[in-house]
């Protein structure tokens, strides 16, 4: 199948206009964009969120020890997958479009929100911290409806899960528009990985498929930081989503050689390359020229991940020149998902 030059019919031809999901009693199909303001509607404010109106104790929390403070916003944001329309690896304009939609992505700010430290980005800004430490993140909602922030890795009470659970919610698994939570999320020995985080409020999946998710790192008490980082999410823009014609393969939100993250070290680096799974799908993660060892000694080359995975790849470059990094999965590699690594 030429994923090159399939637009809207083609795709819809593969997926038969198939039911992605149901979201408050309402489906979301593959063959339209989902009206997410309408499904929101259908979604009752949860009593605890209610309440937490009127009584704003409910909303402040308190830690002591170490910490990590963050202020985040979820916005949307004007978004380009493929801004050049080239595939460097094939050295030809991709005859796919439109490709400019409204994501919604995380943003960092300064402490108390006061300047954005950066543009909104896919993923999001990434989240540090050290065994032993809690991380402490203001979260701000600016999307039209609700959402949240859920971590994976790391050990938090059941208020501070981020995540909507129907009557049960709490004031952080369901943010409304302009409203503003605190989730403490403690890192205790045990908890150092490459994680990450994802809105989990009532309408997961489609506000993750927009774009809000973003790389979580917990490094031990003693661990050197790497010469070169990188935080990889391999995911779908999918119709429902996007408003567009067809389906894209990204890395990082955007599509195709040259267009997704140029990943670049020196000879002699020490490289940390963190992986996180981010669609309906599996993926491998193959970096050519390239090998590591996992935590149970075994070397690889590629490695299969799935929905909700992560993983982190570390190594000493010592293999100059152009690379090439992509999912195997072939239909993926060939419908965006690819970049470049140049080690100089």
């Amino acid at each position: 199948m030429d994923f090159e030059s399939m637009d809207r019919r083609g795709f819809l031809g593969l997926t038969g206009g198939a039911l992605l999901c149901t979201i408050a009693g309402q489906e979301v199909r593959m063959d339209r964009q989902a009206n997410m303001k309408k499904l929101a509607g259908g979604v009752p404010v949860p009593p605890k969120v209610a309440a937490s109106r009127d009584n704003p104790r409910l909303t402040r929390f308190s830690t002591s020890g170490t910490r990590r403070e963050y202020w985040i916003q979820a916005e949307p944001t004007p978004w380009d997958i493929m801004p050049t329309k080239t595939d460097e690896m094939m050295a030809q304009k991709v005859k796919k479009g439109p490709t400019k939609f409204t994501a919604y992505a995380y943003r960092a700010y300064s402490a108390n929100f006061g300047q954005p430290l950066g543009p909104a980005s896919i993923p999001g800004p990434t989240l540090e911290a050290r065994e032993g430490e809690t991380l402490v993140v203001h979260f701000r909602n600016q999307c039209p409806v609700p959402v949240t922030m859920h971590p994976h890795g790391v050990f938090y009470s059941n208020e501070m899960d981020g995540s909507y659970k129907g009557i049960h919610t709490d004031p952080g698994g369901f943010v409304q528009r302009g409203r503003t939570v605190t989730y403490l999320w403690e890192c205790p020995e045990g908890t150092a990985g490459s994680w990450f985080y994802h809105d989990h409020g009532p309408l997961d999946p489609l506000p993750i498929y927009k774009g809000l998710f973003g790389g979580l790192i917990v490094r031990t008490a003693d661990e050197p930081l790497p010469d070169r980082e990188y935080v990889l999410a391999f995911h779908d823009f999918l119709p429902p989503a996007t408003g567009l014609r067809t389906a894209y393969s990204c890395v990082n939100g955007r599509a195709y050689t040259g267009v997704t993250p140029n990943l670049q070290a020196t000879i002699g680096d020490d490289v940390q390359i963190h992986v996180i799974g981010v669609d309906d799908n599996f993926h491998t993660f193959h970096l050519h020229g390239h090998k590591w060892a996992e935590p149970a000694g075994n070397v690889v080359d590629n490695k299969t991940f799935g929905p909700g995975d992560s993983f982190g790849v570390r190594f000493t470059e010592d293999n100059p020149g152009r690379w090439l990094y992509h999912c195997h999965v072939f239909s993926h590699l060939h419908n965006g998902m690819s970049g470049w690594y140049i080690v100089e």
